[in-house]
Parts: C-alpha cells; structure tokens; sequence
C-alpha cells in the first residue's frame, strides 16, 4: 500500500484533525477563501428578510400585478430575483413591447439565463405577429434555433433582403428531417421564386435516407421532375429493402451509384459479410466516387468489429482500418486487439491515430505494454514518464514501478478577481434559488455564469462556491475552466458523515462510495440522467425500491432518492450486493453498477489480465467509469492521507 504526502482536503473534516489539516496547508503555502473576500454576497441569512418579500411578491404577481405588487416590487432593491418577477411581468407585455423596451430588460437580466428565454419569447411572439422591424430590431445575427432562423430570414425577405433570404431557405431546406412550421412560408416564397433543381432535391433525399426519414424521401418527390421521380422510387424502394442492391448491375442514371452505396450502407448493418460480397460486385460496373468507396467501406468495417456474426473477412478488415486512418475504427480495432492479446497489432494500431489521441496516457500505456509483451528492451523511460500522470493509466504504471502516484496538485489562485456585476448577479441568483429549493434553475444558473466568463477565472468563482459549500457547483467551476490539477475543487468530501456511517454499516470503504458518487452525479444531490437515474448515486427507481425491501425500509417513492441519506444507503447496499456476487472483486462490482451484472458476466469468458479487460470492455462509458471511480480512490484516499492503492492483489491476479 502506498502513503502519499498529505494534500487539501474540502468537506467536512474531523475535529481532531482540523488544526494539524490547518498547519499543513500553512505549511505549503496554500490559501484557504475568506469570507472578506466574498463580502460582497451576502449570506442566505442575510438575504432572509428580502427572500420572503420576493416570495409574497411572486405570489401577489400570480394572482395579478396591482399596487400591492408595485409596493412590493419596489421594496425590493440589489436581490438578485427580483430580475425574475422583472421577467413574469414583461412576459406578459410582449404584445405592445418596444425594441426599446426589449433591449432595457436583456440589459437588466445580463448575467442570468432569463435574458435569452426572455429574446425567445419576444423573437417568437413578433415572429407570430409578422412585426419584422421590431424582430430584427434586438438582433445582430441569425439566431441558433431553427425555428426562429425561419422569422429572421422571414423578417430579411419582408424587409427587402431576398438574397440573404433565399440562402437562408436553400440551408434550412436541405436537411434529412421537417422543419417548424414557421419555415413554411418562407419555403414556398423561396420555391416560386427561385425553384426546386433535381440537385438540392436528390441531396434532401439521401439526407432523409441516412436520417431513417421515409416519408420524407416521398414528401420531396412532389417537386422532382419525371427522371429524378424514378430514382426516388427506387431510392424508396431500397430504403425499405436494402438487399435489392445485391446483383443490381443495371447502369442506370447518374444517382444510381448514390443508391447503392445507400443501400450497402444499410446492408451492413444487417449482415457485414453480405455488404462486403454486395460491394466487391457492384464495383465491377458502377461508378463509384472515392468517397463513395470510402463510406461504404467505413461502414462495412465499422459493422464488423462490432458484428458477433457475419463479419467481412478479418484480413481485409485489418487492411481497411490501416488504410483508412479513421480515429473511431481504430480505436474499435484497438480495444479488441488488447482483448485478442495481440501486441503488434496494438502497436500497429496505436501508429495509426492522429497526434493528440496517440499522446493519451492509455495509449502510451498500451505501447509499453506491447514492447514489454514482445520482448522488446529500453522501456524503462517510457513507463517512468508515464509513471508521473495522475489518470487510471498513469497509476498502473506507478504500481509497475512500485513508484508514489502523483498527484500534481494545483494551489489555488489569490486573491480572488474582481469579479464583474454580471457575474455577481449570476452568483447571488444561483445561492437565492438554492435558498428556495430550486436546485435545477440554479444549476442552470451557476453554469451560465460560468459560460460568461474567461477560462482562466472560472476556477476563482469554484473558490466561492466551495467556501459556501456548494460543492457539485465548485467541481463545475473546476470542469468548466479546465483547471484539472484542481483537486481541492474536483475532489470535494461533501456528505461525509453520511458516507462514513453507511460505510460503517455496510463495512465498506467510505472513500470507494464517495468516488462512486463523484462520478455518478458529480456530488449534486438532484441529479437525473436521461433514463430516470436520480440523485448522488443515481439509483433508478425500480432498484430503489427492490433495495429498500432488501433492507426491510419503507420506500418513500423516487423523490425520496433526491434525499442524500437515503441515497446514499440505497446505492451503497446496492454496490455492496455487487461486491459480494463477484467475490469482493471491485472492477467487476463497478462494471456492473454502471452497465448492469449480467452483462460483465457476459464480458468476462476470455481470460484476461486486468487491464486488458478493463480496456476492452464494450461499452465505451462502462469502460470509462470502472477507470475513473478507481483513479478517484486514490486521490480521494491520497488527499486525506490514507493507505492508496489502485488495484488489490486479487483484482491484479485475476484473470477475467
């Protein structure tokens, strides 16, 4: 087990070490945030006061903004929400709004997210109402959202611009899916005026085939002329059947080549080895592009490394990966070469990335892991280079050497800027919708701040925000600002007391489930992803409440996982339940929290060493995860001056 020197810890810390923890940050001349630096925002408490009118105010706003809201409102002076009932009362005013008007309030919201749904709502309602002097008035160029690209080239068209109209149309048309509503006039000014040619419909075509768009493929054939019908028939046809491509030999029109490789395309993702023999034959009579062979032969490959059956031929796929020198086929072909055990083919493979992905330490860890299984002398220096970098792979060539890690750690940067109004607005908005339970809006908050802001500061607000102890927003600040070596601000020890009593209960290390969570949810207690996974561990429900009966608990629904006491126990039995099916192994049990344990049974029939089954797992975001929840132990265990390993003897000895 490896003692690293002692480095800052944030979160809560014990009384019985506070003063030495106090000494030893002296004594590295590192600088803890002061509340003097930061005075001026005030605390929740002092902001009591004018919380609770702002609360009567918004309520009184709701029911209807008479003179005991004006009163209100006007006894609101520096809170930073009162810039949100600002925004209610103008929402509902768009209808005689002035450019004037609009400009003042997006100057007043500066800083805060309202200021763009504000230029939204005011976009779209002139937008609806046709006032095209007054949409134009507030923009310097064309919005992002595409809806509102077709007012804004509307708006040019009405005002005299055609030109830059009609360009507007030509981009907004050419896609693979149907546009809003709103872009319909300015289409059909754009298809009387200028015409469709059998070009730009062809394009939108195979655009829509690429896209799994159907309907729109025969929504663009009212336009086309006779020929090009034709073509769409069969470029139809072959969407919905892609094998009639195999034996079509016929020469046909100058799009015919487009509907092959179109239809080889979607053939490959059914049967490679059938995509493959379908391209070798067509080949000797079509009249296919470079790029033509190209696509095609990138989805052939790409299907194959991932196909369990039907394959192209390996030896052609080999020879198509290195010729085309494509980062993600390669990178595919790599993790299953590593798998396979196959050292020359690594080093082979590693050669073919571009520049900044072949410098990555995994991938400089895989080359001297290939010279060391080839027999090859002289990598001493390569493995004491790599030896030095704070990542997965940078410790495992720390274990190789039986050298320290590091961890490179940053000091934080003093005194803290000035920072602008803009930016304190953001800040005292974000700390007042925490006040009031709003976590989401002052997520949102906090990271449009930090979007308003030079990198180089980003990580002096993850100051403030760790000296408020807001620590997920601190570890945003860190991320944003790409300040890596900030460890006190990535690595924060929030909820400690709660993972250090679910760890005594269920006898596991405190810091594993702590580095859990931190790659989880990034430590922020409201977390949801995508698929319903909530709160630090990001439990879903369903497990949640399979757990909970486990634990003979009452499951208090999927609200309750917001909570981090409860989600905390939950998630920690839940890994715990995994550490125990694979044997106490914790790369499996990690593997199988994130992508499910049937699964890394599935994955673990080869035999391997640990690291190339950790390198090889499938799932890109598995594979990712395992690596980072281990790295975070070290450096979670590391900066608290505790024992630090990344692999137990066992996991290193296991073969997977």
């Amino acid at each position: 087990m490896k003692s690293l020197p002692l480095l800052p810890l944030s979160g809560a810390v014990p009384a019985r070490i506070l003063l030495g923890l106090c000494c030893a940050l002296l004594s590295v001349g590192i600088s803890t945030v002061s509340l003097a630096e930061i005075d001026w925002l005030p605390t929740p408490e002092q902001w009591a006061d004018d919380r609770a009118l702002y609360q009567r105010a918004a309520a009184e706003l709701d029911s209807g903004a008479g003179d005991r809201y004006q009163g209100m409102r006007d006894a609101l002076t520096d809170y930073p929400l009162e810039v949100d009932l600002d925004f209610s009362m103008k929402l509902g005013q768009l209808h005689d709004m002035t450019v004037e008007e609009a400009s003042l309030f997006m100057a007043s919201a500066k800083g805060t997210p309202l200021a763009s749904r504000f230029l939204v709502a005011y976009l779209r309602h002139k937008g609806q109402d046709r006032r095209w002097q007054s949409f134009l008035g507030v923009l310097d160029a064309a919005p992002a959202m595409p809806e509102l690209q077709c007012y804004y080239y509307r708006a040019k068209l009405a005002t005299g611009n055609r030109e830059v109209a009609f360009q507007g149309a030509e981009r907004l048309w050419d896609v693979g899916f149907s546009q809003d509503d709103a872009c319909d006039p300015l289409f059909d000014r754009w298809i009387v005026s200028r015409g469709l040619s059998d070009n730009i419909i062809w394009s939108r075509a195979l655009k829509a085939f690429d896209a799994k768009n159907g309907h729109l493929i025969r929504y663009v054939k009212r336009f086309a002329s006779v020929p090009l019908q034709r073509d769409l028939d069969k470029l139809a046809a072959v969407y919905r059947r892609p094998s009639r491509v195999e034996g079509d030999h016929h020469q046909g029109s100058a799009r015919h080549a487009d509907i092959l490789v179109s239809g080889v395309v979607r053939l490959a993702q059914l049967s490679p080895a059938r995509a493959y023999q379908t391209f070798r034959s067509l080949q000797e009579d079509a009249a296919f592009t470079e790029l033509h062979v190209r696509t095609v032969t990138a989805a052939i490959v790409r299907h194959s490394l991932f196909a369990e059956r039907s394959p192209a031929p390996p030896e052609w796929v080999d020879a198509q990966v290195a010729a085309l020198r494509d980062d993600n086929l390669t990178l595919i072909w790599l993790r299953k070469a590593i798998g396979n055990g196959e050292w020359q083919a690594v080093l082979d493979g590693v050669e073919w990335l571009s520049s900044g992905l072949r410098g990555q330490d995994r991938w400089r860890y895989w080359s001297a892991r290939s010279l060391d299984a080839l027999g090859e002398r002289g990598t001493e220096m390569l493995w004491e280079s790599l030896a030095t970098a704070r990542s997965f792979h940078g410790f495992m060539a720390a274990d190789r050497l039986s050298l320290d890690y590091q961890l490179n750690a940053a000091m934080p940067a003093t005194p803290l800027p000035a920072f602008s109004a803009p930016v304190r607005l953001g800040v005292g908005r974000a700390q007042e919708l925490m006040a009031l339970g709003d976590w989401p809006e002052a997520k949102e908050q906090w990271r449009h701040t930090l979007n308003q802001m030079r990198q180089a500061e980003r990580a002096s607000l993850g100051e403030v925000a760790l000296e408020r102890g807001w620590s997920d927003l601190a570890t945003d600040a860190a991320n944003a600002g790409a300040s890596w070596d900030r460890l006190d601000l990535r690595f924060p020890q929030s909820y400690w007391q709660i993972f250090q009593s679910v760890a005594e209960e269920l006898q596991v290390d405190p810091y594993e489930l702590l580095s859990l969570a931190r790659r989880e949810s990034g430590l922020y207690p409201r977390a949801r992803s995508k698929v319903g996974a909530r709160g630090l561990m990001q439990l879903m429900p369903a497990t949640a409440r399979s757990v909970a009966k486990a634990r003979k608990e009452v499951y208090g629904g999927a609200s309750s996982l917001y909570d981090p006491s409860t989600n905390i126990a939950l998630g920690a039995t839940y890994y715990v339940n995994l550490l125990s099916r694979f044997e106490g192994n914790r790369v499996k049990a990690l593997a199988a929290y994130n992508a499910g344990p049937s699964r890394v049974v599935r994955w673990t029939q080869k035999e391997m060493a640990v690291d190339q089954w950790v390198d090889s797992i499938p799932f890109g975001e598995t594979r990712e995860y395992v690596q980072a929840v281990l790295a975070y132990l070290v450096i979670y265990r590391a900066r608290a001056e505790r024992p630090a390993s990344l692999l137990t003897a066992s996991e290193r000895e296991t073969l997977y």
